[in-house]
């Protein structure tokens, strides 16, 4: 295992902290969304960049997996708070 796929599950955590940091507070915080998007892209972008470098272990399959099961999740449940990341982006 390398850092980059120690990086991409890293970051992937901090993305899901964010979240979850999001759903527990009263309202809507749009930074947080945002840093938290940003925290699961880099995990996909550290996953991929291990693929590719071929580092050994699963981890960067694992980051890669959540990060597409995340999406799906948020699209599937808050369909509204994509719009509003994709407007950050």
């Amino acid at each position: 295992m390398k850092s980059n796929s120690i990086w991409s599950i890293v970051f992937i955590i901090f993305g899901l902290l964010s979240f979850g940091l999001n759903w527990m507070i009263e309202g809507y915080s749009e930074l947080i969304v945002f840093v938290g998007a940003i925290f699961i892209l880099l995990g996909a972008i550290f996953g991929f960049i291990a693929i590719f470098k071929n580092e050994k272990g699963s981890i960067k399959f694992i980051s890669l997996v959540s990060f597409f099961i995340i999406l799906f999740l948020i699209t599937w449940y808050e369909p509204f708070q994509v719009l509003r990341i994709v407007t950050w982006l």
